[in-house]
């Protein structure tokens, strides 16, 4: 139970951890007791207000991949195909029956029929076409999700973020850099890593050999890791857990904004359990970011819909509303930016690592 334990207490014990806090935490910790606070006496304009004080901590990251959102335009081309198809379908038993029937018209009817099996033949290309970039679509935005956070990404790692096999994704990230849509993507060697920017890039093939050795050790060590031991399926059961509750809470609430806003949670919360089961040693880092986050998204969520069942309008309900949808953008804001946090402390591990195995690969002639 040491993971768990790990997990869900912050890892550390209370006053070694308190001397680590830097302002990320500290505004993680202010936001949750101001919206447990509120939550508890009932005064949602009193904490929308205290959030609002709060520092703004957010995602600092240069953006270098983008969502491809297209459904609308591929819905409507697909509904004008089949409506085209079905107009030459009702055209079809006429030119069959004067083809059998009319000598005279029997050389044009056979053209008709040539040029509505071309055209139903076109559409449902488009049809395949465009239904093959619909999923294409909701994988990419998967990927994204995945990406922003990070700037170079195991192949292996982002296919079992995406629940898509890894020659899926290869194929689908050289169609994302050729749209543009991470249009500084690269691949490592064989295909094992991704990197989303020119500059890492460079950097990358200024120690391709490092990069590569470090990498693959990575990627033997998941392999190693790849059954899960009792207590990581322990955590993931729990996180899936928390997953589940907010998208049934979702599927309660109809209002789109909000629906919007639990999306977002949803994808922030998968992304912490998915980054636990690929690197469990990660556990510990991430308690305390778990143990805020997922009980005062709950009061949140239990508040919001208790508020929503009542069903009765008022200018005071609608307020609060809204007040607690203020308070979910700040704590999403705020603990994304924990997240982001998080990868870049584990990017400078990684460049200590991989500066550490280039000094040993020196020592070993094994890079120039």
């Amino acid at each position: 139970m040491e993971i768990l334990n790990k997990l869900f207490s912050g890892g550390k014990p209370k006053e070694e951890s308190s001397n680590h806090e830097d302002e990320y935490m500290q505004e993680a910790k202010a936001a949750v007791e101001i919206v447990n606070k509120g939550v508890e006496k009932g005064s949602f304009s009193e904490m929308t207000e205290q959030l609002d004080k709060l520092p703004s901590v957010g995602i600092n990251r240069n953006k270098y991949v983008f969502e491809y959102s297209k459904s609308r335009v591929q819905i409507w081309t697909i509904a004008l195909c089949i409506i085209l198809i079905c107009w030459c379908l009702h055209d079809v038993p006429v030119y069959v029956g004067t083809m059998i029937y009319s000598d005279t018209y029997r050389r044009s009817a056979i053209i008709g029929i040539i040029i509505v099996v071309l055209i139903i033949a076109v559409n449902i290309a488009v049809i395949s076409k465009e239904i093959l970039n619909m999923r294409f679509n909701k994988r990419h935005n998967l990927y994204v999700k995945d990406l922003r956070f990070k700037n170079i990404e195991i192949i292996d790692d982002l296919a079992a973020y995406s629940n898509v096999n890894p020659s899926i994704v290869i194929k689908d990230l050289n169609k994302a850099v050729k749209m543009k849509l991470i249009p500084q993507g690269h691949f490592g060697r064989d295909n094992m890593i991704f990197i989303v920017s020119n500059e890492i890039y460079d950097e990358y093939k200024n120690k391709q050999a490092v990069y590569d050795r470090y990498y693959r050790k990575q990627i033997e060590e998941r392999l190693r890791m790849k059954e899960r031991t009792k207590e990581m399926q322990m955590i993931m059961d729990q996180g899936q857990g928390y997953v589940d509750k907010i998208h049934e809470s979702n599927d309660i609430i109809k209002d789109k904004i909000i629906s919007q806003k639990l999306d977002r949670m949803e994808s922030v919360v998968s992304m912490i359990f998915h980054e636990v089961d690929v690197n469990p040693n990660n556990a510990d880092k991430l308690g305390m970011f778990m143990n805020y986050y997922l009980p005062t998204t709950e009061k949140l969520l239990e508040a919001y819909i208790d508020i929503d069942e009542k069903k009765v309008k008022g200018k005071s309900l609608e307020k609060t509303k809204k007040d607690i949808e203020g308070a979910i953008d700040k704590i999403i804001d705020s603990f994304e930016g924990l997240l982001d946090k998080f990868y870049q402390e584990k990017e400078l591990d990684i460049a200590t690592d991989i500066s550490a195995m280039e000094v040993l690969m020196k020592q070993d002639g094994l890079t120039e």
